[in-house]
């Protein structure tokens, strides 16, 4: 054998006595990890609490996909790789802030010690050490610190933005794959496709993951996000949300996972019981089972869906408002009360569309429908309301007190700018679209925002019959289930005060506060012989003939209506 052959048979043994020895070798899955490595979802949340192996996990599958390697789980048996290993592959790491990169991501990845190793006293080769086997428990002094998840021969370049403190900007590996780091504070790195994006715990921006997921959509790649349950964080609650919505999918977009730290087997449970003990049953269902515990911080959580949605799920716990909406595919009938809550804006105009039930069926209020509109101008939002409206009596158009005193920018030069207020009032005149109280014009709401949310929290309160004065059509108001369900308060500090937080969707919100501020009593509607119908402005222009005294004699004939008199 040549020298040649012995030295690249020698590196070739070197390379895999060294490879037996990795972290990656020697790691193993938990059973309750399998499943997220195995999943082939786009999206993928791993939760959990404290000290419950969420960043770990995370971690150990970006080095693995790095790496080109694949994890082995709890059998010995390598998990499923569904990473392209025929090209180059970009990963994204994301830290709150550059201490994070350089004291959580950099050392999960590129230092020693993500988990602990003891020699295995049946074969002699290193494996994990698990404090929860009593044999492992009484060597606890013989245990080390694993190598690093991705060691340093297979690193090939660093660039550092701050070398002491071990803030990595770009490592690229021998293979060719390479890991950018990023913090959340900045603004989102355009353009770049990207194979694999892990965001760890927190992101300042929450309308960032847009970007991420952006980001991943050319290689169709992978998003995990490894994170404490943060209830002020709404994109970390939302993707949760959305994976419970498929959780029963053969083939969800995303899923979500919940690790917890009493169940992690490498914490002694002497230890996990001192910590579970001093954090009391409230804090724990946060720091030890990983639950979102939104009480505190979200500002209707008595909004619930079996009790304010209509109609119930079981047809046995319809009620008569139930039963008598379902007459007419929930469209309220015509002797209800009908009002319209508009709050404007160029960004996303919201219509709320309520109607209050006459006495004999008690005293409700109903949404019945939404309109939530983007970049629409009044005149396009009139004649997108106009299907909902057109046909029905309303009592009163209403619009946000603030926005609807502002002035419209797009008044020609040298006309007097009008009012937002009068720019929908004319866009809905345009249309037809008439009120016995404004006519096309709008009320204007009050401004007084925690009243608003007091009143509203008001119609939230259940009746005797487990019911509450307002309930919303489930089907048929999508954004206001989605508005509602995140509508959070303002944190100050680690606190949350009773004033919403910015930043939000919560367009619908606001009208639920100007709507219960007005109170929306019922109020019978006209008939005029038509049954509750809106005759329009024709048939209304016909009865002020009549007021006149100015009936047609037998010969004569009058038109009303497109066209003209014969």
């Amino acid at each position: 054998m040549s020298g040649g052959v012995k030295a690249n048979l020698h590196a070739a043994m070197a390379e895999l006595k060294a490879r037996s020895e990795d972290a990656l070798s020697l790691f193993r899955a938990m059973p309750s990890q399998v499943d997220f490595i195995k999943s082939r979802a786009a999206e993928r949340l791993m939760r959990g609490g404290n000290r419950s192996g969420k960043s770990t996990i995370c971690a150990v599958e970006t080095a693995s996909a790095a790496m080109r390697r694949p994890i082995i789980g709890p059998d010995g048996v390598a998990l499923p790789f569904h990473y392209p290993t025929d090209k180059p592959l970009m990963i994204w790491v994301i830290g709150l802030g550059e201490d994070h990169i350089g004291d959580t991501l950099y050392r999960l990845l590129f230092e020693p010690g993500l988990f602990s190793i003891i020699e295995d006293l049946e074969t002699g080769k290193m494996r994990a050490y698990n404090p929860s086997d009593p044999a492992d428990a009484a060597r606890e002094s013989e245990k080390k610190p694993a190598p690093p998840l991705i060691p340093a021969r297979y690193i090939a370049d660093t660039a550092w933005k701050d070398k002491k403190a071990k803030v990595f900007s770009r490592v690229e590996l021998t293979n060719g794959n390479v890991v950018r780091a990023f913090t959340s504070k900045g603004d989102v790195k355009q353009g770049d496709p990207v194979d694999l994006v892990w965001i760890d715990e927190d992101i300042e921006d929450p309308n960032d993951i847009n970007e991420y997921l952006a980001r991943i959509s050319d290689r169709k790649g992978r998003l995990i996000w490894s994170s404490w349950p943060r209830i002020a964080n709404p994109a970390l609650y939302s993707m949760s949300k959305r994976a419970d919505e498929q959780r029963n999918s053969p083939d969800p977009d995303v899923a979500s996972w919940r690790l917890t730290f009493s169940a992690n087997p490498f914490i002694d449970a002497k230890t996990k019981k001192q910590r579970i003990d001093a954090w009391g049953p409230e804090e724990s269902r946060a720091r030890d089972q990983g639950e979102f515990v939104l009480d505190t911080i979200l500002m209707y959580p008595e909004f619930d869906i079996l009790r304010h949605c209509s109609p119930p799920h079981a047809q046995e716990q319809w009620d008569k408002i139930d039963e008598e909406l379902a007459k007419n595919q929930f469209i309220p009938p015509r002797d209800w009360t009908r009002r319209l809550i508009l709050d404007p804006g160029h960004g996303t105009t919201a219509l709320m569309f309520l109607a209050t039930t006459p006495p004999e069926l008690g005293d409700y209020v109903v949404m019945y429908d939404e309109l939530y509109l983007h970049q629409c101008t009044p005149e396009g939002c009139a004649k997108r309301a106009k299907p909902v409206i057109a046909g029905y009596r309303f009592h009163s158009y209403m619009i946000d007190y603030r926005y609807g005193h502002q002035h419209h920018v797009g008044a020609a030069i040298g006309q007097q700018a009008r009012t937002v207020r009068e720019c929908y009032a004319d866009a809905f005149a345009a249309e037809g679209l008439t009120s016995q109280t404004t006519g096309s014009s709008f009320l204007f709401s009050s401004d007084d925002v925690p009243a608003g949310i007091t009143a509203f929290r008001s119609w939230l309160v259940p009746r005797a019959n487990g019911r509450s004065r307002f309930r919303v059509i489930k089907h048929k108001c999508p954004e206001f289930l989605n508005e509602i369900q995140l509508y959070r308060k303002l944190l100050v500090k680690t606190e949350a005060s009773d004033k919403p937080a910015g930043g939000q969707k919560d367009h619908l919100m606001d009208t639920g506060r100007y709507a219960a501020l007005d109170g929306c009593p019922y109020v019978a509607v006209p008939d005029d012989g038509l049954g509750g119908i809106d005759p329009g402005p024709h048939w209304k222009a016909w009865q002020q003939f009549n007021a006149m005294g100015q009936r047609p004699t037998p010969n004569q004939s009058s038109s009303f209506g497109p066209g003209r008199a014969a």
